[in-house]
């Protein structure tokens, strides 16, 4: 059985400060891929990754399903620093308390939920962006270098929660300097 894709790339060109980042770019994301962005500082993998998410708007070069829900992570987490993880996460997603506490026990983030998040480190912070993704119940996550300042449980853990998003018809597109430990991916070298 063939799978529709969610999201067509189609002949996406962009140019920033007069400089060509890409051209004619052409792929599909189905239900279950996680496409792997690759190249080197200023090739382009954020900026593909921000297109894909509406900033800047890029239509008619980027087909969206009609109601595809995403979640966008960049490299900034987009956490307010005086609020707590709690406020944080409950106002960012629209999640139900209940299905906050049980992502945060998954992520053995639950300790944290009452701390302002200007009192985390580096690490939390990214956790606690990270953990948007299964809290908002979207089907396509947008993720920018995500285990950057991860250690190595906290990598491992968001490899699980996305290996289990592929496995449940999500998908994902992600950029990463770092091997990708995923069972199945397909990779887009951007050269810049």
């Amino acid at each position: 059985m063939t799978s529709h894709p969610i999201l067509i790339v189609s002949n996406l060109t962009y140019t920033y400060a007069g400089r060509l980042l890409f051209r004619d770019l052409c792929f599909e994301v189905c239900p279950g891929d996680a496409i792997v962005l690759v190249g080197p500082n200023g090739s382009g993998k954020t900026t593909l990754l921000r297109c894909m998410a509406g900033i800047p708007e890029s239509r008619p070069a980027i087909i969206k399903n009609k109601g595809l829900k995403q979640s966008y992570v960049g490299h900034l987490n987009a956490l307010k620093l005086h609020q707590t993880v709690r406020q944080n996460l409950l106002n960012q997603t629209g999640a139900t308390s209940e299905r906050l506490m049980k992502i945060l026990l998954e992520k053995r983030l639950s300790s944290l939920l009452d701390r302002e998040v200007r009192t985390l480190s580096v690490g939390q912070r990214r956790q606690v962006a990270l953990a948007r993704l299964p809290l908002s119940e979207t089907k396509l996550w947008l993720v920018d270098e995500p285990t950057t300042h991860l250690d190595k449980t906290a990598a491992a853990h968001f490899w699980e929660m996305m290996e289990k998003h592929l496995k449940t018809g999500g998908a994902a597109v992600l950029t990463s300097h770092a091997p990708v430990p995923l069972s199945k991916t397909k990779v887009i070298t951007l050269n810049g």
